[in-house]
């Protein structure tokens, strides 16, 4: 898989052998990455951050090689006091060929975390630095 994307673009585009897929946002992603789990390439998109109060969390996407979306991402409700404190993910790159996700919070500090691609939920969660 190939993927055409720089930290700056409002397009993340991939080609590969399940096709081509183009995914456009309104603002730049923050980061993306692609990997190979369980015989299938799967693709991270973490949307830009909006970091106004009470706003949803989920800006993280998982997209199959063929551009149909596998599951949207929500930080663990476990990690902050309030629901309303989790910023959301700030950051991905791969860590033993596994993408390594970054939460960020208002005032508990930043996480880190895996995602099960069974569930799509995110595990293996500890601080971030």
């Amino acid at each position: 898989m190939v993927i055409d994307w720089t930290r700056g673009d409002t397009t993340v585009r991939w080609s590969g052998p399940a096709g081509n897929a183009e995914k456009p946002y309104d603002l730049p992603p923050q980061a993306v990455v692609a990997w190979r789990e369980s015989d299938e390439t799967l693709v991270l998109v973490v949307e830009a951050l909006n970091g106004a109060p009470f706003t949803s969390s989920d800006n993280a996407v998982v997209y199959r090689a063929d551009g149909s979306q596998r599951f949207r991402l929500q930080p663990p409700r476990d990690l902050v006091y309030e629901r309303h404190d989790m910023h959301g993910f700030y950051d991905a790159f791969l860590q033993d060929g596994r993408p390594l996700l970054i939460m960020v919070t208002r005032n508990a500090g930043d996480f880190q975390g895996r995602i099960d691609v069974e569930t799509g939920e995110i595990v293996d969660t500890n601080h971030w630095r």
